[in-house]
């Protein structure tokens, strides 16, 4: 099985450091563009299935990658974001001023804080860790791509690689449109590349 993976493009949150969560925001040009130039690295790469969140801004982004390419896209609720609850749509700093409290809890037990209204980081773990396994399992003979989100490719990576280790979350680093790929064979996984930007260089358009 090979599995490649990425994130949506940036959004126009994202550039504002503005939580998005189970929210969403539109893609900012430079997040088009950047689902544009992934676009052109994997057109000759075959995929059985494209796996999305069904979040727009990483469905989008799969739109954008497919192009005019006829290949089955499937929606998962597991590869959503984080649900970080009240703090959506708004900036970490905006959080602290109205709820400073909150604060010093997140930062004393971050793996099992839970966001009001949302979801804690083990619980968020864990929702991702059966929802792949359940894919791993669907699409075990296949090639597949998968277009989900940072937090959500930072759980699948730590549970491939460090399996069930979600505190690596905070080690790892997913930058939009960045490719990471991996192969399973014989129940092992083996990361080939990891948060590969290369193709963010408008030269590999040329």
């Amino acid at each position: 099985m090979k599995i490649y993976i990425t994130r949506h493009g940036e959004t126009e949150w994202n550039r504002e450091r503005i939580i998005q969560g189970s929210m969403d925001s539109p893609l900012t040009d430079e997040g088009v563009r950047g689902a544009e130039r992934l676009s052109v690295r994997l057109k000759d790469t075959h995929f059985d299935f494209v796996i999305t969140s069904p979040l727009y801004r990483a469905y989008r982004t799969a739109m954008i990658i497919l192009k005019d390419r006829s290949i089955p896209i499937k929606k998962d609720d597991s590869l959503k974001e984080i649900n970080c609850g009240i703090f959506e749509g708004f900036t970490f700093n905006e959080i602290w001023q109205k709820h400073p409290e909150l604060k010093a809890k997140l930062h004393s037990d971050p793996l099992n804080f839970r966001y009001p209204g949302g979801e804690s980081l083990n619980e968020f773990y864990d929702r991702v860790k059966n929802g792949f396994e359940r894919i791993v399992e669907e699409y075990a003979d296949k090639t597949i791509l998968i277009v989900a989100h940072g937090g959500t490719i930072k759980g699948l990576t730590s549970y491939m690689i460090e399996k069930a280790d979600p505190s690596s979350w905070f080690r790892n680093v997913v930058d939009n449109c960045s490719l990471t790929e991996i192969d399973y064979i014989d129940g092992r996984f083996s990361m080939i590349n990891y948060n590969d930007t290369v193709h963010m260089n408008i030269d590999w358009l040329r």
